[in-house]
Order: C-alpha cells, then structure tokens, then sequence
C-alpha cells in the first residue's frame, strides 16, 4: 500500500469552481461532467422559506463549507377546538373522523382533539381509510387514541395540506400480516409450519420468509431467506392445517424457525401521497405517533413539496402481539420527497426492511422514439411535468446531459409516460437513467434515532446536503449506513453530496451479500447497470467523523465511487467477524480522501488504481 500526501488546496479551487458554476451558461447544454450534477444537485443548501418563531429549525456546515439550513413548518392553528369520541366498537369510525374533519374546515378551527379510545375503521376509500386533505394549520392530538385498520391500504393518508401535525396516535392493522414457522422434512418433502394461533385459512397468503432467532427476537445474520412476490412459479401452497409447502422451501435451512411475512407492499400505516401543484402537501409533522403493524411500509412519503417532520415516533409491535414484523418493509422511506426533512428521536425496531430510506425516483428509460427528441419513461414518471429540466445518465453513473420537457407528458398505461424534449442526448440507450431536476429532494438531518432488532440496513442516504448524527444502529441483519446512488437495478437515489455522517453508534450488525463490493458498516458508493461499483465520483464531499463501529460482521468503513471524502476519528474494534484478517477501511474508485486518527482494529486498503490521493498522517 502506499499513500500519496495532497495539499488542501483542492478544496479551496473546488469551492471556487462551484461558486462559478452559479453563474455558467444555460445547464441544459453546459453541464457534462459528475462534477456539474454534483453543483446543480446540492446547489439549495438553504431551506427556500423563512422560518417563524417555535418552527424546528436545524443549521450546520457542510463537509464542502457551506452553511446548511433546514426548515420544518408548525402549524399556526386559529381559536377554537372540535373534540371527537370512539364510536362503539362495531361502529366503523371513518365515517366519524370524515365528519370531523368537514365540521373543522366548515367552521375554520386549528384544532382536532380525538378523545383517548379505539377507533376502527371498518371501511376505506381507494386512497386509503382516513384522509386528510384541504387543510392549512391543524393540530391533531390524538393522545391515548388506538386507530385499527381493517383493509390492506393506506392508514392515515395526508394530501393537499399545508402546516399539519398529527401526534400521539397509535396505528395498527386488524390484519395477519407476519408470524413464526418452522421448516421440517416430512415424508420426504419439506414443509413450513405455522405457529398455533395463527388465523389461517386458504386464503392465506405467505411471500417471504426470513431465517429467525426465536430466543433472541431477532433476524439470523446472514441467515437464508426465500422471495416468492405475487405470480412466483412455485408459491407455498396450504397442505392441511398449519402446514405449508413448496419446492422453493429446497433453498431454505432445515429445522429453522422463519418470520413469515403475509402481505406484499401493502398499506403504509401513515402516508403523505400527492402530486405536484399550487396545493401539493407542504409542511406536515408526525409527534410521537406509534406503529404497531402494518402490511406495507411504517411512514411513507411521496410527492411532498417540501417540509416533513417524524418526531418522537415507534415501528415497534404492541409488546402482547404474536407476530415479530411491525411493518413489513421499511420504517421510513421518503420518496420523491422534497426537501427539509427532519427526523429525530425516534425508535424503529422489528421491521422487514430499511430503517430509514431517503430515496428519490430514478426513471429507467423504456424506448427512445423522434430520433431522441421523444422518450417513454416509467416508474415514477408520473410526477414529471411540462417545462421540468430532466438530467440523463449512462447505465455507469456518467451524466451526459441536460434537456427540458417541452409538453405535457403523455400517459401510455401503467408506469409508462412518453415525454417529449428540447433536443436529443447523445449516447441516451434503454440502458439509461433520468432525474428530474423539479423533484430533487435536499437538506436533512437523521439524528438521536434508533434502529435495532431488524432485517433492515439502518438508513440508506441518496440526497444531497444532510447530517446523520447521534444515532444508533444495533442488531441489524445487515449494514448499518449506506451512503449512494444507483443508476442500476434499484434505480434511486441522487446522490450522496455534502453529507456529514458523525458521532453514531454502531454494533452487532450483518452482513450484505454482493459480491463485488468491500462491504462495511458504514458504505460509500455508487452502482451502476448489473450492480457492479462505478468508477464516476456520484457522491462528493462526504465526512464520515466520530463514529464508534463494533462487533460487524463485515468491515467498518468502505469509500468508494466518490470524491473528496473525509474519514477521521473513527473508532472500530472486533470487525470482519465473518471474515477474519480482512481490511477495516477500505477504498476503492476514490479520490481526494484524507484519513486521520481513525483507530482500528484491522487493515486500511486503498486500492492504487482509483488514483486516490489519501493523507494517512495519524491513522493507525
């Protein structure tokens, strides 16, 4: 191994090469070059609206020397209180909560008090069972309030709303949607066994299995696991009672037990779900809201102009319920969600995938039609609209350009959108990815949170401008912190740019699978069409500061597919417990990174054909 010193002075001509890109010709035909996406994608470090008195607000430096500012919005309630009580428990209460809200609007109040109760919703719209649309500076204290859900669909669903907080609700699902099995061989066949107690009939549907520590109440690290989505070829199918089988159960470990996970991207519990517009959801807080189960995602958020807040908030199941999942996919996961996002001091134990995952859309390119001036787009496209500046990337993570939407995208079915564009992107296949510039989300801090106990990675970051602090990651069926960008099989993300990742803790975490990435507890990097690393630096200007590793399956930090990284003072001790003798920090496809004062337990690696220009003075 060997180092090469670099001055600082890369920092100060960067710096002033962003300031000038400020003022450069028009991006649409200029900007070529990862370093111009990494300038237009981090270019609004500051929140665009003033704060009030008492809203939250959180300030910092960015690892590339600007001042961050992020803004959440409180409501401003006017005079006057509506209070609502349960209805008997046969009564379907959404007809009572709708009802209360309309008297709220009619009569102009600023506040819902839902009476301490159970409240089951026994019916629910297509959107979801209780929605909160049209309104402006509502404070909804739902203290001691149960809300049970009843259909597999959205929960509390906000829309078209600005300045709203919901707090002290509980959410649930009268659903089966996880519990415990075994895998047994039994008369020459493999079969699953359902616990006793478990509701099944016919009907029951079983589409993921995970390997499970009944004693410890938690995933297997690296334990098998079996994916059988709707239309699977060989689905489990009911033998007679609790017992279930299939030839897929081949692949799973004998005389195991295994969460069992019923419902396939089902109904968040709480859901902000909107389009862009004059009165697109702005400005909504969740205070100290618990989710018990639920059969799709915890919280979800697509299409928010901006301002999100969860507070204070639990994915954990009730402490008497029988089944291990509280929600059956990520606790948190923002999508397409604006910007100004805050999430503190919340605690996400149990559920099926990510702790907290800050994505945003990524729109694979299906057909190229007009010689290039007309493109069909899928997923997420939706959210495109007439006049939004749209970036292009090779499936390898390069940018090769910038083209405006000149009309109103074209529906074609399902995902699928043709829009049409200012000019033709030169080397653009179906191989390629497209960020709309209009939906860039910017500016968060994730700090005081904690993530145990799950078959989750803890946060995945894909955006530009935050600050992950003081949180704590422990006992995960995989890593911890993933900072990146993907243009390949997930398509999602922007990009880690002027993030700062300080002072967590870190322990007892598993071990991620694909092959031809260094894994470790905290991971920078960037994947491209088939998932392998990219060379290009998407992620740029990352400090990774102060953070205690301990007791991982893999390494503890890995840097790669990024430019002007950070890592320094670091404590890591008992890593690589799967793979002995394999390096602590590594870093690959990297450069312009300075390690310094990092305490290790194992080897530092930098690998000499990334031209990584690395400052090792002090790191031991």
């Amino acid at each position: 191994m060997q180092y090469t010193r670099w001055r600082a002075s890369w920092r100060v001509a960067l710096l002033i090469g962003l300031a000038g890109a400020a003022h450069a010709a028009d991006p649409a035909e200029s900007a070529d070059t990862a370093t111009d996406w990494a300038t237009l994608a981090a270019a609004q470090a500051q929140s665009p609206v003033r704060a009030a008195p008492g809203d939250l607000v959180r300030d910092w430096t960015g690892p590339d020397g600007r001042a961050v500012r992020v803004v959440v919005r409180l409501p401003q309630p006017r005079p006057g209180e509506l209070s609502v009580s349960p209805p008997p428990p046969a009564q379907d209460a959404r007809p009572v909560l709708d009802a209360a809200l309309a008297e709220v609007r009619r009569r102009g109040l600023g506040r819902l008090k839902l009476q301490p109760g159970t409240y089951v919703l026994r019916s629910a719209t297509p959107g979801g069972h209780w929605l909160l649309q049209g309104l402006q500076d509502l404070d909804i204290d739902a203290r001691g309030a149960h809300l049970v859900f009843t259909a597999n669909a959205p929960g509390v669903v906000v829309s078209t709303s600005q300045r709203v907080r919901l707090s002290g609700a509980t959410l649930s699902y009268q659903l089966l949607t996880s519990s415990l099995a075994r895998l047994r061989q039994q008369d020459g066949r493999r079969e699953l066994v359902l616990d006793e107690g478990v509701p099944v009939t016919d009907d029951t549907r079983l589409f993921y299995l995970t390997e499970y520590d009944r004693a410890a109440r938690q995933w297997v690290k690296g334990g098998t696991r079996l994916i059988l989505p709707p239309g699977a070829p060989a689905p489990l199918r009911r033998v007679q009672g609790q017992v279930y089988t299939s030839p897929a159960l081949d692949s799973l470990r004998l005389d195991s037990s295994y969460a069992v996970f019923h419902q396939w991207y089902g109904g968040a519990a709480f859901k902000i779900d909107d389009q862009p517009g004059p009165q697109q959801a702005e400005d909504v807080v969740v205070q100290d809201v618990t989710v018990q189960n639920a059969p799709g995602m915890g919280f979800l958020v697509y299409g928010l102009k901006r301002g999100f807040a969860l507070l204070g908030s639990r994915v954990m199941p009730a402490p008497d319920s029988a089944m291990p999942v509280s929600s059956n996919f990520d606790a948190l996961h923002i999508q397409s969600g604006g910007g100004d996002l805050l999430i503190a001091d919340n605690h996400f134990v149990a559920q099926g995938d990510d702790g907290i995952n800050l994505n945003n859309p990524v729109h694979p390119v299906v057909r190229i039609e007009d010689q290039g001036r007309s493109l069909v787009l899928s997923t997420y496209a939706r959210f495109i609209r007439r006049g939004d500046r749209l970036a292009f990337f090779a499936g390898d993570g390069r940018l090769l350009g910038l083209a405006d939407v000149t009309a109103v995208p074209e529906p074609l079915g399902g995902l699928d959108y043709r829009v049409r564009l200012s000019r033709a992107i030169e080397g653009l296949d179906t191989r390629s990815a497209v960020r709309d510039l209009a939906l860039l989300a910017s500016r968060y801090v994730v700090e005081r949170n904690t993530v145990e106990r799950c078959h989750c990675h803890g946060l995945l970051a894909q955006l530009p401008n935050g600050l992950i602090r003081n949180n704590t990651f422990s006992q995960l069926a995989y890593n911890a912190v993933r900072l990146l960008t993907d243009v390949g099989p997930w398509r999602e993300g922007v990009g880690a740019i002027n993030v700062a990742v300080r002072d967590n803790d870190i322990r007892d975490t598993g071990p991620d699978q694909a092959p031809a990435m260094p894994w470790a507890a905290i991971a920078v990097y960037g994947t491209g069409r088939g998932g392998a690393v990219v060379d290009e630096p998407v992620n740029q200007f990352i400090e990774i500061r102060g953070n205690r590793i301990q007791r991982v399956q893999q390494g503890c930090i890995t840097v790669a597919s990024a430019r002007a990284v950070t890592v320094a003072d670091n404590e890591c001790s008992a890593s690589n417990l799967n793979k002995r003798r394999a390096n602590s920090l590594s870093v690959q496809q990297a450069s312009q990174v300075t390690l310094r004062r990092n305490r290790l337990d194992g080897a530092t690696q930098v690998d000499r054909a990334s031209a990584s220009s690395v400052d090792a003075a002090g790191d031991r």
